[in-house]
């Protein structure tokens, strides 16, 4: 009896397509649910909750870039429309100031 060449092309293929799509979406999961431009309502909902790790800050704010920095800390001007910069005070974790930029 001849062997088919091409028994195994279709589970081949369909595993092959499976893992494509498995990481697609977990690339898509990590990465901030907005456009990459920080909401400047979402830094305001920040101020007097616990710091939020990077990952969470730009779920939470829409911004692709974090900056994090206790008070006092010295940091460029340079406007970004795609940063949060968060403010916490090192004693007692809390955000103190939030803005884009």
């Amino acid at each position: 009896m001849p062997r088919d060449p091409n028994r195994f092309a279709a589970p081949a293929t369909a595993a092959a397509a499976l893992l494509a799509l498995a990481g697609c979406t977990a690339e898509h999961t990590a990465q901030p649910s907005a456009s990459g431009v920080c909401n400047p309502a979402a830094t305001q909902r920040l101020i007097g909750g616990i710091k939020p790790n990077d990952q969470d800050a730009m779920r939470l704010t829409g911004a692709t870039l974090v900056r994090q920095i206790a008070p006092g800390d010295p940091v460029t001007h340079d406007l970004r429309d795609n940063r949060v910069t968060i403010e916490t005070d090192p004693d007692s974790g809390r955000v103190v100031a939030a803005r884009c930029g």
